[in-house]
């Protein structure tokens, strides 16, 4: 009977020693939040759209939705923690505002947007596909614009490997031309490419609404700790 109490009582502590440790780290991401609030508006692409799928699933889903679920959710976690957000898309279509020309690329258009926001900054939503269907994990693409780029992405992929990829090996790398958005952005600018659409396992999560929200969640601690 004394060992059950011991146990009760060693069970109660490390309870209470986990809530107080959330409490600490919940209480650092809004003063984190707070800080990025008075700084910035985030500003979330979710890539390709309407006519544009994007790259093929393994088992042919269409890029596209994802990216936009995925960037769905990150706008609402960014809102509830009081962090300015807009989206460039929040639907299924390219992005020609009333007037624009749509003959030409929309890649132009967010650009545009992305430009006529004060004090933003860029965070572009995309999935990735190789030949090889064994690859796998997040990899980040950051502008070479903007000193604070780098250490965005650095941010961001630590959190998705610390939460979601503790394997992941990949790192960061600067982008260059082939790029558009981050090639000509000023502010700081990152393209997630979320995961491999050519793996299957990989492909099987990042459909998943859990999975997404965990992704989204691990975007916004990335954001709040280095920006």
């Amino acid at each position: 009977m004394k060992r059950f109490y011991i146990i009760i009582l060693a069970i109660t502590f490390i309870l209470v020693s986990i809530f107080a440790y959330n409490k600490i780290r919940v209480n650092e991401n809004i003063a984190s939040a707070r800080s990025i609030q008075s700084k910035y508006t985030v500003i979330i692409d979710a890539g390709h759209g309407g006519k544009d799928a994007g790259t093929i699933g393994i088992d042919g889903t269409e890029e596209k939705g994802i990216n936009l679920q995925i960037a769905l959710i990150l706008y609402d976690f960014l809102r509830v923690s009081g962090i300015n957000a807009q989206l460039i898309r929040d639907g299924d279509f390219e992005f020609y505002p009333e007037g624009t020309d749509t003959s030409r690329s929309d890649l132009y258009n967010r650009l545009d947007f992305v430009n006529s926001v004060p004090d933003s900054l860029l965070i572009s939503i995309h999935q990735n596909h190789f030949e090889n269907e064994s690859e796998w994990g997040t990899q980040i693409w950051y502008s070479a614009n903007n000193s604070e780029s780098k250490a965005l992405a650095d941010g961001v992929l630590s959190n998705i490997k610390q939460f979601l990829q503790p394997e992941n090996k990949r790192e960061n790398k600067e982008s260059d031309s082939s790029y558009y958005l981050l090639y000509k952005a000023t502010v700081p600018s990152i393209m997630i490419e979320c995961g491999f659409m050519s793996n299957n396992r990989e492909n099987e999560k990042l459909k998943t609404p859990e999975y997404q929200n965990d992704f989204a969640f691990a975007v916004l601690t990335g954001i709040c700790t280095e920006v």
